[in-house]
């Protein structure tokens, strides 16, 4: 009997194309990102898509809510 060697991917979260490393493995997916809200505000109200693993990570596309204005 071998020994299995059990490994999560790494999350990254993507928005546009910029690549924002996971803050807090430990936390869900979206109050991770909601710790970059200082850095970015626009992701408090952010949600997230679904996943897609890509080798050993798992990508997470951020969608915000685009604000519109009367003009």
């Amino acid at each position: 009997m071998s020994d299995a060697i059990v490994t999560r991917p790494t999350r990254v979260f993507k928005m546009g194309a910029i690549r924002l490393a996971d803050p807090a493995p430990n936390l869900p997916p979206i109050d991770a990102v909601k710790l970059y809200g200082k850095a970015y505000p626009h992701l408090a109200n952010a949600v997230l898509g679904e996943p897609q693993l890509i080798g050993d990570e798992l990508h997470f596309p951020i969608k915000t809510h685009e604000v519109k204005t009367k003009g």
